[in-house]
């Protein structure tokens, strides 16, 4: 895989639009490393990554954006055919900036970035009653099931860096589950129905996910960072009237900005620098080739210079 280059940290994004970002912080996630190793297609010259991020506002011309407001910014080219978070700057559509909440900084909302809004698309379909989360000691896992665990839900975590995950605790985590077996995993027999709805973002866990749902639960598959083709219990689908739906963080504006505010109202000043590995600017190159081998970083911010 090629290495992502960020040469041009300061480089201003020459985008066309309406609102300049000076970005405070930039975070990593799984599409950067996506893009980065080629699978996108071929990455343009200067190609810069970072599809999310933090910052202030330095120019508008648009009302609803004002300079020195503190936005979030997402998708909409970033790290991809457009330079991303890491080149400091960003000129972005006003549909791509989302104003932070009142008591949220930059480094908490790089912090949850599209983790937060994913946990809040796919929790506008669930019920009330029990949780599972797959893959809780990664970025968009621990975000969510800190979210759900700290707004009262009875949360299950599910992990393979078990040894570590004593943090989830912290976080407010109910039960943690140790890793599945193969035969767990593979297992074919209906469980005992322990879950009304699921958080899953590695593929490798649906079938037993489904085998162990209540009548009528639901199942967010948000991420599938290990598994992009998951053995599933279509059976237990069927027989318990399972509902399995996809969520993204590509949310209207006006979604974005409830979903941060849930985020900050639901979370405590505390539990972000449990959900998050901070780095500078020299560790991304790293960061990036290696993403996926140091398990349990949670979500990679990068504080940017200035």
């Amino acid at each position: 895989m090629d290495v992502v280059q960020v040469n041009s940290i300061n480089s201003k994004n020459e985008h066309s639009g309406k609102i300049v970002v000076r970005i405070e912080y930039a975070a990593l996630n799984y599409k950067d490393f996506i893009v980065a190793s080629g699978r996108f297609g071929h990455l343009q010259t200067g190609y810069v990554a970072g599809n999310e991020g933090a910052g202030v506002v330095t120019e508008s011309s648009n009302t609803s954006h004002r300079e020195g407001d503190l936005v979030f910014v997402n998708g909409h080219g970033l790290g991809e055919s457009l330079a991303g978070t890491l080149s400091g700057q960003v000129r972005l559509p006003p549909v791509a900036v989302t104003p932070l909440p009142e008591g949220m900084t930059t480094r908490d909302a790089a912090t949850v970035g599209v983790a937060g809004l994913v946990a809040y698309a796919a929790g506008q379909l669930m019920g009330e009653g029990p949780i599972a989360v797959t893959g809780a000691m990664g970025g968009t896992g621990r975000v969510a099931a800190a979210c759900y665990a700290r707004a009262g839900r009875d949360v299950t975590a599910l992990t393979r860096d078990i040894n570590r995950a004593g943090i989830l605790k912290d976080l407010g985590i109910s039960t943690i589950l140790p890793p599945l077996t193969e035969a767990e995993l593979n297992e074919q027999s209906f469980g005992p129905e322990r879950f009304d709805s699921a958080f899953d973002v590695t593929g490798g866990t649906l079938n037993w996910l489904t085998r162990h749902m209540r009548p009528g639960g639901t199942v967010a598959l948000a991420g599938f960072a290990s598994e992009n083709n998951p053995n599933i219990s279509a059976l237990a689908v069927i027989l318990r009237r399972l509902r399995i739906f996809g969520v993204h963080a590509g949310l209207a504006p006006s979604e974005k900005a409830q979903a941060l505010h849930w985020v900050s109202k639901t979370l405590r000043s505390e539990d972000y620098a449990m959900l998050g590995h901070y780095a500078d600017p020299d560790e991304v190159n790293e960061l990036i080739s290696g993403f996926g081998d140091k398990p349990g970083m949670g979500r990679i911010v990068i504080k940017m210079r200035r």
